[in-house]
């Protein structure tokens, strides 16, 4: 996996031994040893089975949310963390138990709860604003959470398809620093994250290009042209992930999510581009590849 760090989201462009620095100056074989754990858990997790995997999702949704929020709090915000917490935990549970149509009632009570919870008193002059940093966590977070649990529940193997998804994102990841590393030179949004380049953009989508063919030829519910187009899409949308949670941080003023994760900063810093992946992968595996 790719050490991520800090607002950059991808190599930095300060000067550091390649062979010992990774990301924002942060030793490069502290990350490669947390990734392989991370990996590891991952690993067990599946043996485990579907259920523990589900449970892990939920999890890792949690920690994600109660990142962003306490980034929130640290800025001077008071988002409705016990309320954000239990509607992302409900929306992954309802997609967990097939019940999609209940997705979207929980982004309804999400949102009216939170307009509701601001209007007591003692709320502070920035109430519009926690509403809708709340919201915005649910619906992102809790959202990311419920593809990841569709596709956990699609047909027998969802546990394998999961899986695969996982790691197809990981070898974007790979891919996209080790060649925006070596070769980075033209920005893609330098306002944002000034350390991703079209370079890295495209080693990573070659990287999960191959990996989706891999999967393909491993997974019997896969065709080649389903096993790529995951590839295509973990290509381009994991990027955007990575984006999407630099824009985030740069609005909050924070440089890492978090801390829990040595060489990587926190799990969102870790997870941003699967996040926004997941639910994307579900919709093509559900609706394009019919893999009910």
């Amino acid at each position: 996996m790719r050490p991520k760090g800090g607002d950059e989201g991808g190599p930095s462009l300060d000067p550091a031994p390649a062979q010992t620095k990774g990301p924002a100056g942060r030793p490069l074989v502290q990350a490669v040893a947390t990734a392989g754990a991370l990996l590891g858990a991952v690993g067990v997790v599946y043996l485990l089975g579907q259920a523990a995997f589900f449970v892990l999702i939920v999890a890792v949704a949690l920690v994600c949310l109660w990142e962003l929020f306490d980034a929130l709090m640290r800025a001077g915000g008071r988002p409705v963390v016990w309320f954000g917490l239990a509607c992302t935990g409900a929306m992954v549970a309802v997609a967990y138990f097939e019940r999609p149509g209940l997705v979207g009632a929980v982004l309804v009570v999400a949102m009216f709860g939170a307009f509701l919870l601001a209007l007591r008193p003692g709320r502070g002059h920035n109430a519009a604003s926690d509403v809708a940093w709340t919201v915005l966590g649910v619906t992102w977070i809790g959202g990311g959470g419920a593809g990841a649990a569709s596709i956990l529940v699609l047909r027998s193997d969802g546990l394998q398809l999961l899986v695969a998804f996982v790691l197809i994102a990981a070898l974007d990841d790979i891919g996209a620093y080790f060649m925006g590393t070596r070769f980075g030179s033209h920005r893609m949004a330098p306002s944002i994250s000034p350390g991703k380049s079209w370079e890295g953009f495209a080693g990573g989508l070659v990287c999960s290009l191959v990996g989706g063919g891999v999967c393909a030829a491993l997974l019997s519910p896969l065709g080649i042209l389903d096993g790529i187009a995951l590839g295509a899409l973990c290509g381009v949308f994991g990027p955007a992930g990575d984006l999407a949670e630099s824009l985030v941080k740069r609005t909050v003023g924070i440089k890492d999510s978090g801390r829990l994760l040595p060489g990587h900063g926190g799990f969102l810093d870790r997870l941003d581009a699967m996040i926004l992946c997941a639910p994307v992968v579900f919709l093509y595996l559900r609706f394009a590849a019919d893999l009910a």
